[in-house]
């Protein structure tokens, strides 16, 4: 039997990975492993369950009452040849270089971590065992006392991973730039902005979550009025940076249960409802694939307005490819009444143009690998406006009988956060009519009411959760300015916006 002190040193290397001791537990000559230090290592040992390097040790201010006794294990003692007749037979390993770096006295810890792993495996014949036993018997009160602390540790180590569960924070912030000649709308160029969409998310329990939603929306400093009127810097909103939403988000038995303000939509689109609204949502299961029923009453919170929206709805996988999101509303007003009162108009009363119903027919398919196609078909029962502008001497009377919106999204792939290189395609066609939906989603004024065209964009992940977007519009569309509503125009933008999410 050769003595461990004329092995190599690689062989030591070997059994530390092997048994899941890291390299400080061969430290330089006479070096005295720290009592914490051992305590995080054993917890690391036990955790890669013997075929992992564990990661560093670090000083934890653990009590490591269990470990104090443990002390240096004399060269001579019978251990070490034990632990070299094992080695040999192939029951454990040591470094390349052959050698356990038997130069120094090993720690009672040492051993026990070698001999506690080396018990895992069941390696070696019956003379091999007998020696394994013979350790075990050694070293079982410091390998039982190793054990009820890696025990402790993981209790504590499971505690601290539930409580930093239960609170999640996420979100992104935006760089985006657009050119523009919208007219008729105030914030010609108000889409020029960083922005903040701050979320948060808290368990309260296994069953429900409670949430909240801060928005941060700083425009630059330049923007253009619909009069033309060139504005600059005027500080920002009041609300920017505050908590605007709060919602609470469960479920009872198989019913989901979604109440309090957030953002919500209709349709795979939202050309129906895209909107933050004060109400509640419950939805239940129809299978086991995902198909669910909805329930819904929902408020927009749109300044001046005074409405209330209740529906029902269908949405989920009905095959492998096709998926739908059907939704009818209602609405607690009339559809020639009032929905509420305009707030930068003396609060005149506002004028209805989405009647008292509307319907969203909404499906997205996969024909075929990386192509999916995404359809919103809506229709209100909005009345038929009589409009008489005044301009000069000149009388203009027209009618606007617009109730339907369309919108077909054809996308090539889709974009992967955690994929760099991943990248998207995709053009849009759409016609909404002027009174074609409740209160759609306008995605940043690129979506109007009055306008139809096409959309063309690309999406990029140049970096890990960082997504680059840029889009082209070129659509006809009303002008929104009084004289000339029921004229129309070439509108052309061109967006690109960067996305850093956390």
């Amino acid at each position: 039997m050769l003595n461990l002190l004329n092995k190599k040193k690689t062989m030591a290397l070997l059994m530390g990975l092997a048994v899941g001791m890291t390299s400080t537990a061969f430290a330089a000559e006479n070096q005295t492993v720290q009592a914490n230090e051992q305590v995080k290592e054993v917890s690391d040992t036990a955790a890669s369950d013997g075929n992992e390097k564990t990661k560093d040790t670090a000083d934890d201010k653990k009590d490591t009452s269990a470990v104090d006794s443990f002390s240096d294990v004399p060269q001579g003692h019978w251990a070490y040849e034990a632990l070299d007749y094992l080695a040999q037979h192939g029951v454990i390993e040591g470094y390349n270089d052959g050698t356990f770096q038997g130069n120094r006295t090993m720690t009672r810890y040492e051993m026990a971590s070698i001999v506690a792993n080396a018990m895992k495996s069941d390696k070696g014949d019956i003379g091999d065992k007998a020696v394994l036993k013979q350790l075990e018997a050694e070293f079982h009160a410091d390998i039982q006392n190793m054990q009820k602390q890696i025990d402790a540790n993981k209790a504590d180590i499971e505690k601290l991973k539930e409580d930093a569960e239960r609170v999640k924070i996420y979100g992104f912030g935006r760089v985006s730039w657009d050119n523009d000649n919208i007219k008729g709308y105030a914030d010609q160029n108000d889409n020029n902005r960083f922005y903040l969409d701050l979320k948060g998310s808290f368990k309260v329990n296994d069953n429900w979550n409670f949430n909240f939603e801060s928005e941060t929306n700083q425009r630059y400093a330049r923007y253009v009025t619909s009069n033309g009127d060139v504005k600059y810097h005027e500080g920002h909103d009041d609300s920017d940076g505050v908590i605007q939403r709060v919602w609470a988000e469960g479920n009872i038995d198989k019913l989901h249960v979604d109440v309090g303000r957030r953002w919500r939509g209709l349709g795979f689109q939202n050309v129906l409802l895209g909107n933050e609204t004060d109400g509640i949502v419950l939805d239940y299961p129809l299978d086991n694939n995902g198909l669910k029923a909805l329930a819904f009453y929902q408020k927009p919170t749109d300044a001046g307005y005074d409405f209330a929206m209740y529906g029902l709805g269908i949405q989920g996988p009905v095959s492998k490819n096709l998926q739908i999101n059907l939704a009818y509303a209602m609405l607690d007003i009339d559809k020639n009444e009032s929905p509420g009162y305009d707030p930068y108009n003396g609060n005149a009363p506002l004028v209805n143009t989405f009647g008292s119903h509307g319907l969203v027919l909404s499906a997205m398919w996969n024909p075929l690998r990386n192509i999916t196609l995404i359809g919103d078909y809506v229709r209100t029962n909005a009345e038929t406006q009589h409009v008489t502008e005044y301009v000069g001497d000149r009388v203009n009377n027209f009618d606007i009988d617009e109730n339907t919106s369309k919108s077909i999204r054809l996308n090539y792939r889709w974009t992967n956060l955690n994929d760099p290189g991943s990248f998207q395609l995709y053009t849009r066609w759409f016609d909404y009519g002027r009174h074609g939906n409740i209160m759609g989603d306008e995605e940043w004024g690129l979506l109007k009411p009055g306008s139809n065209g096409w959309v063309f964009g690309f999406k990029y992940v140049p970096a890990k959760n960082i997504e680059w977007e840029t889009m082209y519009e070129i659509a006809d569309m009303y002008d929104g300015t009084y004289g000339k509503q029921n004229e129309q125009y070439k509108r052309h933008l061109l967006r690109t916006q960067v996305d850093f999410h956390f």
